[in-house]
C-alpha cells in the first residue's frame, strides 16, 4: 500500500509539472515519512528522492529530519549535509541550561502531526545520533528533551513520548552514554 501510495504521489507531482489536473505541487511531509519507511523495506525511489530534495524548503522541520534519516540510510552525504544545514537554521542554543532545540518557524502547522515541536526535536536527535552523536548539539538536544517532559515523566502524548524515548535511546547508544564507567547501587 505504501509503495502504491508513493507511486501515486509521484504521478501527481509529475502532473503538476505538466499543469494537468488532478495534481500536487510539491513533495510533502507525508511523502518524506513514507519514503523513509519504504527504505526500511529496501524499497527506494530515485524519483521521490529527487522531488523531496528539490522541495525540501517546503518540508517542515519534522519532515526535513525524517528525510535526513532516509538520506543517511542511503549514504547521500551531499544531500544530507544540505538538510542538516537547513535544519541548523532553526537551532536555538541555551548556554545557561546547556541545551539546544529547534525553534519551529512562524506559521508552523502545530495542529498536524508534522507540526509537533517535540517530535521534530526527537527526529532531529535521531538524525544527529547517526551523523554527529559526539558533537555539541546532540547532547544539548537530549538535555532539552529530558528537561521538557510534563511532570518529569512524559511529553505531550504517548506518540511523542515514544519518539522521544526512541531518540534518547539511539543517542545514548551512539554517544557511548550506555557504557558508563561507574558503579551505582540502588536501594
Amino acid at each position: 500500500w505504501l509503495k502504491a501510495y508513493q507511486e501515486k504521489q509521484i504521478e501527481l507531482i509529475r502532473r503538476s509539472e505538466n499543469k494537468e489536473s488532478p495534481s500536487k505541487p510539491h513533495a510533502d511531509d507525508l511523502d518524506a515519512l513514507i519514503y523513509m519507511i519504504l527504505l526500511d523495506a529496501d524499497i527506494s525511489s530515485n524519483t521521490m528522492l529527487e522531488y523531496l530534495y528539490r522541495d525540501r524548503v517546503k518540508l517542515s522541520a519534522y519532515g526535513k529530519a525524517v528525510f535526513g534519516v532516509a538520506l543517511h540510510k542511503q549514504k547521500q552525504d551531499e544531500k544530507l549535509a544540505m538538510i542538516l544545514q537547513n535544519l541548523g537554521q532553526f537551532l536555538v542554543r541555551d548556554k545557561e541550561n546547556q541545551s539546544a532545540f529547534l525553534q519551529l518557524p512562524e506559521g508552523n502547522a502545530w495542529w498536524n502531526w508534522h507540526g509537533s515541536d517535540t517530535e521534530a526535536n526527537a527526529w532531529y536527535l535521531k538524525l544527529l545520533s547517526r551523523t554527529d552523536p559526539k558533537g555539541e548539539v546532540a547532547p544539548a538536544l537530549a538535555k532539552y528533551l529530558l528537561n521538557n517532559r510534563k511532570h518529569a515523566t512524559y511529553w505531550k502524548s504517548t506518540r511523542d513520548t515514544s519518539y522521544c524515548i526512541e531518540a534518547l535511546a539511539e543517542f545514548f547508544k551512539a554517544s557511548g552514554e550506555d557504557k558508563p564507567d561507574m558503579t551505582v547501587e540502588i536501594l
